[in-house]
């Protein structure tokens, strides 16, 4: 086999698993988002992928959350709680976010990101490369299966040989 089909069965077998874990992750409640600024850098880079614990939401101060300001979804910490609200602010940004959060708004608690991977994410996630990836990844299981089936094929007529 050459080196460049190897290379492009193990990318595609990578990206394989990695859907299967997001599908899995999903069904478990962890969600993952990607971070779209500098706010909470260094700890959270920009382009990286936080993954979220959607069971967890009552947050304590200190606590990374990811909670949902009308549609856009902003991963911040939690610096203090006053009353039922939660006064948020990005690791990065001068002052607290202007608006409190209330408990309802948390979608979770932030359990770990991976630095840079969301720009792959986002790049994946977009439908050309989408359709391009699954056809790929089934002619890939096509040819694998055709390659075991001939191989049996040949054991077998091996075997039919050496009785002969």
């Amino acid at each position: 086999m050459k080196t460049a089909e190897k290379a492009g069965r193990f990318f595609l077998t990578l990206f394989g698993i990695a859907g299967l874990l997001f599908l899995i992750l999903s069904r478990t409640g962890i969600s993952t988002d990607v971070v779209l600024s500098g706010s909470m850098e260094p700890g959270i880079r920009t382009g990286g992928l936080v993954f979220t614990d959607t069971r967890r939401r009552d947050p304590q101060t200190g606590d990374i959350i990811t909670y949902r300001l009308r549609d856009v979804r902003i991963t911040h910490r939690v610096v203090r709680r006053e009353g039922t609200v939660l006064i948020t602010k990005g690791d990065a940004n001068e002052g607290e976010d202007p608006l409190p959060v209330e408990v309802e708004q948390v979608l979770g608690t932030v359990i770990f990101s991976i630095p840079f991977v969301g720009y792959l994410v986002t790049f994946m996630k977009q439908r050309t490369i989408l359709a391009i990836l699954t056809v790929m990844i089934g002619q890939e299981i096509f040819f694998f299966i055709q390659n075991e089936l001939t191989e049996r094929r040949i054991q077998y007529e091996r075997r039919q040989e050496e009785k002969s």
